[in-house]
């Protein structure tokens, strides 16, 4: 007979925190099946992959990086996902990995790892004095499934993709979460951003006001005006060759 064997899990972590999972070894729970894969890993094997360098390993042959930038001992070795934190979810990983790739990028270009970057640190809202609403007002779009390809030809693609009127409702939902991060190192503060809004949910504003002669654009005209008339001036009547 083959199968797997489901033990009941007490807990998953101890009194300070770390993984620690015990189980109830009376409580047991064979499934009988053909076929078992194996599929989760819960163990870290670099190999050779670490040999001569300078990363550290910490619990569970994790690397020990910084939590901001990602960056080891190693100053050209970054780490994020699994080998990192230990077991965690899948977009824990993707956002690692965006995160480690600004700081490669600024470290290819001797750039500074740690300013502007997004620290990622929030609060928890206190629903008793904060009413966060609901951004999800539509419903969710549900692709076509063919069914008579999906008989005749099981191992084709018989998920339709969705309408162009299913992909605009799709994604307008991300305007409406009100989470954005702005990099400064990017925006060159054009504010195109605010124009494009249909909800006038983005806005640009001055912290230090006297470091720029930025012209808002409501008085973009009296700003111009005198450039536009000084240009004027040096086509009609500058001299010609």
């Amino acid at each position: 007979m083959s199968g797997i064997a489901f033990k009941r899990c007490l807990r998953v972590f101890d009194d300070e925190g770390r993984f620690a999972p015990e189980y109830d070894e009376e409580d047991v729970r064979v499934v009988e099946a053909d076929r078992v894969v194996f599929s989760i890993g819960q163990s870290i094997e670099w190999g050779d992959l670490l040999a001569d360098s300078a990363v550290e390993l910490g619990r569970g042959r994790g690397a020990v990086a910084d939590p901001v930038t990602y960056q080891t001992a190693e100053p050209d070795i970054f780490v994020g996902g699994d080998v990192y934190t230990g077991p965690k979810f899948a977009i824990d990983a993707i956002a690692a990995g965006h995160e480690a790739a600004v700081s490669i990028h600024r470290f290819v270009q001797d750039a500074t790892l740690t300013i502007g970057r997004n620290p990622r640190m929030y609060r928890q809202i206190d629903r008793e004095q904060v009413d966060p609403g609901s951004y999800d007002t539509g419903s969710r779009g549900v692709p076509t499934v063919d069914h008579a390809i999906e008989r005749e030809h099981p191992f084709s693609e018989y998920v339709r993709t969705f309408t162009e009127e299913q992909v605009k409702a799709e994604t307008a939902r991300c305007l409406g979460c009100g989470a954005s991060v702005v990099d400064e190192n990017k925006c060159i503060g054009c504010g195109l951003c605010t124009t494009k809004c249909d909800f006038d949910a983005i806005h640009l504003y001055r912290e230090r006001p006297e470091c720029s002669r930025m012209v808002k654009a409501e008085k973009k005209i009296g700003g111009l005006l005198k450039y536009a008339v000084k240009r004027e001036i040096k086509i009609r009547f500058g001299a010609k060759k």
